[in-house]
């Protein structure tokens, strides 16, 4: 039986054969039966991405990269919109791995090691299962791999147009998979260090660097042109930071349960991006039965002279308005104007105009009370109401507080505030005192804390229950109370239905990620330690696949149990033949432990964001070669042959030699 393993194992064509198994498998999962429950266009919305550029649109957000929405934007291109074609396209690109590598490993490595690794690969790799769906993991670990391969060769020969190629191909895999965005640094600066500053390899470094570079810069600049920002991936690591702080102490397994979720929601509108333009979208009917005059009104609390503004752009039942760069931190107010007509007339929305107009803040501050002019019931102003109740705190703004108008800050006034704010469907929430804290329980049973030790942040509130965790962004305009909405009389007419303020993506995502990293700052504050321990849980965590029957943890389907049970299974036990692998190179002192680079490099760079097993599959493979270690370890199956030059070589190490 061994004598026959190892003749499959030396045979030339055993990658290959790992190949057609990959491609077998890929086929299924795609045309068959996949073991996962997206579909074709899988979770990421690359699907829709994909149609805007096929269709010649502009690339429309900053939340992802460009990488996979383009990769499929090609298929579309050529076959129209069908889904299985950019599929196809992976799963067949996928097919190449086991060969990739058995050739990245062969220099380092025994033929029969390399060659079980590529048919463990071949047979086991997860990029298998995603292929079959629209996710960029596996179009990712190809170029991965590829880049490495080339990296290698020009490590081994000292080669510029094999660092050449490499650079091109690490400039790409930050696009498919922006936590990679620091390993190309991390790699050639070990070379530059191991050939200890040469000539030669300092020459290879810069055209590295220089190509690398050269693929992220137009990103960049794209993305900076847009939003006043450098982005060099993507504007998704704020959420996915704010969501790692989330999953920690009771909630190490999900962040859903989190009461802190609330606090996502702002609490005013606001923008945070300094020197750009705030943009108003504001749905449109015109009052005329022509060509209406639409104007926008501001002013601000350092410009207080009113200034007019016409449309940046319009559309039949839209237009857009750009409010010229306020300083940091202001106030800017704003109505809609409407003229035309014979006799001229004019129309204003709202109703009373300058008296109750929009409320925008510009600020940085993502969890502080920004309304510095009292313009806007909110969280802060019902706060300020349980503290004045609880412990007779001086109340600011008291007569705008004074709700009910009778002359005293009340109970009543509380209820009024949160009614106003906050419509109820059950009975009016229920307050209460001591000395640690104030309270606020509402029908649902859930709580609005306001701890007596209180920072005067949206996010020192306490928040338990549905209700409450509402009441956390609810605001409305002191002048939308002062002139509630009511039914138009004759002659009365308001042109615009709702208004969104930076709405476009190229103002939302970079605003909202500054909002999540400042959550997500809170959070760490307070408990340290604890993100700390979850940090080193989720490293380990990453090469583990955990499932759960909670729905809004994990994603369920049918025989989703028997799905993550053996996933577990199979994960854990790969994950400990991998260690066992490390341990048994570093004993032969192999330079397969150059492999660890990259395979450590993903969890120190991610284990503080949120995590699952997916963001490890790019090095799968490359663990993959620790596990053939293992495997031939227990196998003992070593080398290609008692005493060949290879067995030799790779007992000694096969560690390429410096350059001279």
């Amino acid at each position: 039986m061994r004598d026959t393993l190892a003749r499959w194992l030396d045979s030339p064509r055993l990658p290959h054969v790992a190949a057609g198994i990959s491609l077998a498998l890929g086929l299924f999962f795609t045309f068959v039966w996949a073991p996962h429950p997206w579909g074709w266009q899988g979770i990421d919305a690359y699907h829709e991405l994909a149609r805007a550029l096929a269709r010649g649109e502009a690339f429309p957000t900053t939340d992802v990269p460009w990488g996979y929405a383009y990769y499929a934007a090609a298929f579309y291109s050529l076959f129209g919109e069908r889904l299985w074609a950019p599929l196809l396209g992976q799963v067949i690109a996928n097919a190449f791995v086991p060969i990739l590598l058995f050739r990245l490993a062969r220099p380092y490595t025994d033929q029969r090691t390399a060659a079980l690794a590529s048919l463990i690969v071949g047979a086991f790799s997860f990029n298998t299962v995603y292929a079959s769906t629209g996710a960029s993991d596996a179009i990712c670990t190809v170029l991965f791999l590829l880049a490495l391969l080339a990296f290698s060769r020009g490590w081994r020969e000292g080669s510029a147009a094999a660092f050449a190629l490499s650079g091109l191909l690490f400039g790409l895999v930050p696009q498919f998979r922006p936590n990679l965005v620091l390993l190309p640094g991390v790699i050639i600066g070990g070379y530059v260090l191991w050939h200890r500053l040469s000539k030669r390899a300092l020459v290879n470094a810069v055209v590295f660097s220089l190509l690398v570079a050269g693929l992220q810069v137009p990103w960049i600049v794209r993305n900076y042109r847009l939003t006043g920002l450098v982005l060099p991936t993507s504007s998704h690591g704020g959420v996915q930071l704010w969501y790692g702080t989330l999953q920690v102490g009771p909630y190490l397994e999900s962040r859903a349960h989190n009461p802190r979720t609330h606090f996502e929601s702002a609490a005013f509108d606001y923008a945070s991006v300094p020197g750009v333009p705030v943009v108003v979208d504001a749905d449109y009917s015109s009052c005329f039965a022509g060509d209406g005059r639409p104007e926008l009104v501001y002013w601000t609390d350092v410009a207080p002279a009113p200034a007019r503004i016409a449309p940046a752009s319009r559309s039949e039942h839209g237009l857009q308005f750009e409010i010229p760069p306020q300083p940091m931190p202001s106030v800017t107010y704003f109505y809609f104007e409407e003229s035309g007509g014979q006799p001229p007339a004019s129309y204003t929305t709202p109703l009373a105009g300058a008296g109750s107009p929009w409320v925008v803040f510009t600020s940085d501050d993502h969890t502080g009370d920004l309304d510095r002019h009292d313009d806007v019931l909110d969280i802060f102003d019902v706060g300020r109401l349980m503290r004045h109740l609880a412990w007779q705190e001086p109340l600011r703004a008291a007569e705008r507080l004074d709700l009910d108008q009778d002359g005293r800050v009340s109970e009543a006034d509380l209820t009024a505030a949160v009614t106003l704010v906050l419509p109820l469907p059950d009975a009016a929430p229920r307050f209460s005192a001591d000395a640690a804290g104030a309270r606020l329980q509402f029908g649902d049973g859930s709580t609005l804390g306001m701890p007596r030790e209180f920072g005067g942040r949206q996010t020192d509130f306490e928040i338990d229950g549905h209700m409450a965790g509402l009441m956390v962004s609810a605001r409305r305009t002191f002048g939308t109370v002062t002139h509630p909405p009511r039914r138009l009389q004759p002659g009365e007419c308001t042109f615009v239905s709702h208004t969104d303020i930076n709405r476009v993506f190229y103002r939302r995502e970079p605003h909202t990620m500054q909002r999540y990293f400042a959550l997500a700052a809170d959070n760490i504050a307070r408990d340290p330690a604890g993100f700390a321990m979850a940090s080193a849980y989720r490293a380990l965590r990453l090469f583990v696949i955990l499932g759960t029957t909670d729905r809004a943890t994990t994603q369920q389907f049918s025989w989703g149990r028997v799905a993550y049970t053996a996933g577990t299974i199979l994960s854990a036990a790969y994950f400990a033949t991998f260690l066992a692998g490390v341990v048994l190179a570093a004993r032969q002192r192999s330079a397969l432990v150059l492999f660890l680079v990259p395979i450590v490099y993903v969890p120190l760079t991610i284990c503080f964001v949120l995590t699952n097993m997916r963001y490890s599959v790019t090095v799968q493979p490359l663990m993959f070669v620790f596990v053939a270690v293992a495997g031939m370890a227990v196998l003992r199956l070593s080398g290609s042959g008692p005493g060949s030059n290879e067995s030799r070589r790779a007992r000694s190490g096969g560690m390429p030699p410096p350059a001279p």
